[in-house]
């Protein structure tokens, strides 16, 4: 199972945020998809990559309630200006994404940077996490009440998030809330 996910998420991913706006030109239902992308990306609601938040700490707690509740980590590292980041901030937000969450993990999100193109802020995060330099936004780490990461070669695929299937995001979740 997790190579077929992992093989059909690399398949997904191609390009991570980055300070150009995506073009989505000539294709009605990817102009459609990038204009409810934009939509969320300007709800406040899901702005929560806060740049005056002590990231080490929320780690550090949040590893700390898993370890009390048997449960993982993801780390979140995006940003308010990538509508990828956003976009991930927005599927978990659903019902279904909600309950796996509040079953079998922790959630912090990291705030990776407030500039546009800006992906290194919070890097100390990224290396506590065995990455040196965040190539695209969000990175996601999985990881248990130790802190071992259990996604290190697939961290950094998520950077095309919005793009990626909710069933496969669900099914890259779920795999990973039973290791």
């Amino acid at each position: 199972m997790r190579k077929i996910v992992m093989t059909a998420l690399a398949f997904v991913l191609v390009s991570g945020c980055a300070y150009t706006q995506h073009s989505f030109a000539g294709n009605p239902e990817h102009d459609k998809t990038h204009l409810q992308s934009e939509d969320v990306q300007n709800d406040d609601a899901y702005k929560l990559y806060n740049a005056n938040t002590n990231s080490m700490v929320d780690i550090d707690k949040a590893l700390a309630r898993a370890r009390v509740r048997g449960t993982k980590i993801i780390v979140v590292m995006g940003a308010n200006w990538c509508h990828d980041s956003i976009g991930f901030a927005a599927r978990m937000d659903k019902p279904e994404f909600k309950a796996l969450i509040e079953q079998n993990y922790e959630l912090v999100y990291v705030n990776a940077g407030t500039k546009p193109g800006q992906k290194d802020q919070n890097r100390a995060v990224s290396k506590r996490f065995g990455v040196k330099k965040i190539v695209g936004t969000p990175t996601i780490f999985i990881a248990r009440p130790d802190g071992t990461v259990l996604n290190p070669d697939s961290a950094g695929y998520w950077r095309n998030a919005y793009s990626i299937p909710e069933d496969m995001s669900y099914a890259y979740l779920a795999y990973y809330a039973d290791k």
